[in-house]
């Protein structure tokens, strides 16, 4: 989703953007790496730490969901965006958003 979000134009990249965001009142969620700095986080302002928050595992598994390098922090600037984002984040853990089939246990058919 994030990936959807920030092609279509619909995220803040980084601390500062995600303020500006913020400030404007347009962040619907903030997206933090699990191993972001102090320094990085630290940096944003209280409207933007109070937001709505997702935690994702690593910066390097976040920049790569957005085709970057690493990355810290982003900002979802599209309300109906960031819902489905959340949405994602409370299924199942055992979903597979794959298009092969599995069976009730994660197994794939045939192995």
């Amino acid at each position: 989703m994030l990936g959807i979000a920030t092609r279509a134009g619909r995220v803040a990249l980084g601390t500062r953007a995600v303020d500006i965001a913020a400030r404007r009142g347009r962040l619907a969620l903030l997206v933090v790496a699990g191993d972001a700095s102090r320094h990085a986080l630290g940096r944003l302002t209280p409207q933007a730490r109070g937001a709505l928050r997702v935690t994702v595992e690593s910066r390097r598994a976040l920049g790569r969901a957005l085709g970057r390098n690493d990355v810290a922090v982003v900002g979802v600037t599209d309300s109906a965006l960031a819902q489905r984002i959340l949405e994602g984040e409370r299924a199942p853990s055992g979903r597979d958003d794959s298009s092969g089939s599995r069976d009730p246990e994660g197994q794939v058919p045939g192995q």
